[in-house]
This record gives structure tokens, C-alpha cells and sequence, in this order.
């Protein structure tokens, strides 16, 4: 399967590298291909730029067809030898884009319209690319709900340990009370005897006074 994907990758790259040379090397052939969306873009990405950055920004067609070109040409080798081929297919999509538009201001040119929206989406599908790995997303969410579950069980655990404490706290209250209550007969018990012996006692010797006086 890793054959066949680098075959995949390799193949859809090479349309971007070849093109990308062409860009290059051959600008003056390519210019009316991202003219339009250049004179669009350059002024609006100038305006939100300071002075100082808004002069370095190239207004020459030329000039940005050759990076277009140069772009292509480092996404395309990015994402066939698989050394940085996510960020390679958004660099890829990226330069799609100026051609994309400028395709889509030209009602005439409807197969170039599809060409560009076919490469494009390809690109875009390209940067979801993962090597049959998962990818960060579902690697997030399988933490997160791992988390969650031991989170759970921790709470569930914590709620069993008080039960059982709370339980074991209910038969140590209630042992306690048996032993007060036990005491308390006890104490009873032998306090009544005592005061029937004192009862003896003071009768008896009310006895021997009685009979000490006649």
C-alpha cells in the first residue's frame, strides 16, 4: 500500500513540477494565466500592510508567475518524496489558486475552469494526507474520550469508596450505640442493686437500733 501511495503521489506531483518549471523559466508565456487575480490581490494584501512591508510586496506579473513557478515546483517535490507532503499540498493549493480565479473570470475557458478546480481539489484532499496513519484530530479526540473514561471511573470509584465508607461509618454508629445502650442497662442494673442494698442495710440497722433501745 505505501508503494502504491507513492506512486499516487509521485504521479500527481508531476503536473505541478512540469508546470511549475514552464512558470519559471517561461513567464511571458503564462502571464494572462494569473494577471488578473494578481492585480486584484497584490493592492488588497498591500492596503493591510504597514509601509514598509507594502513596498516589498512585488507589483510585477512577472515576478509572481516565477514564484507561483517556484512554488509548485518545492510543493510538487514536498509531497512525492513524502518528506513534507502536507504542508507541500497546501503550497500546491495555494499556487493553484491565482489560476483558478483568473480561469473563473474567463466564461470561455469552462475545461480550464475544471482543470484547475480538479488539481485544486486534489491539493486540497492531498493535505489530509496522514500515510494511513490518523491524523492529529482523531488522535485529539481519542485522548480527550480516553480522558473522559478514566475521569468516569474515577468519579464512579470515588462514589463507591464513600458508599462503602459511609456504610462502614453507619455499623460503626450503630455498634456504638448498642454498646451505649448495653452500658446504660448495665449502669441501670447495678445502680438498682446498690440502692436495694443500701435499702437492706439502713433497715437492718434501724432493726438493731429498735432492739438496742427496748
Amino acid at each position: 500500500m505505501s508503494l502504491l501511495r507513492f506512486a499516487g503521489r509521485l504521479l500527481y506531483s508531476a503536473y505541478f513540477v512540469q508546470d511549475g518549471y514552464q512558470l519559471l523559466t517561461k513567464p511571458d508565456q503564462n502571464v494572462a494565466q494569473v494577471e488578473t487575480t494578481i492585480d486584484r490581490i497584490v493592492p488588497a494584501v498591500q492596503s493591510f500592510l504597514p509601509p514598509d512591508a507594502a513596498d516589498r510586496v512585488p507589483e510585477d506579473v512577472r515576478t509572481w508567475t516565477r514564484l507561483l513557478g517556484a512554488a509548485q515546483i518545492v510543493g510538487g517535490l514536498a509531497y512525492a518524496t513524502g518528506i513534507a507532503r502536507r504542508p507541500g499540498a497546501i503550497l500546491l493549493a495555494a499556487a493553484t489558486l491565482p489560476r483558478l480565479v483568473g480561469a473563473a473570470t474567463d466564461s470561455r475557458d469552462r475545461s480550464g475552469l475544471l482543470t484547475q478546480l480538479a488539481l485544486f481539489g486534489g491539493a486540497v484532499v492531498a493535505t489530509q494526507d496522514t500515510a494511513g496513519r490518523p491524523g492529529l484530530a482523531w488522535r485529539a479526540e481519542q485522548s480527550r474520550r480516553a480522558l473522559e473514561e478514566r475521569a468516569n471511573a474515577a468519579g464512579k470509584s470515588v462514589s463507591r469508596t464513600r458508599k462503602a465508607v459511609g456504610k462502614q461509618a453507619d455499623q460503626v454508629g450503630k455498634q456504638v450505640g448498642r454498646s451505649l445502650e448495653s452500658a446504660r442497662a448495665e449502669l441501670g442494673k447495678a445502680t438498682t442493686q446498690a440502692e436495694k442494698s443500701a435499702l437492706r442495710t439502713v433497715k437492718k440497722v434501724q432493726r438493731q437500733v429498735k432492739d438496742v433501745l427496748n
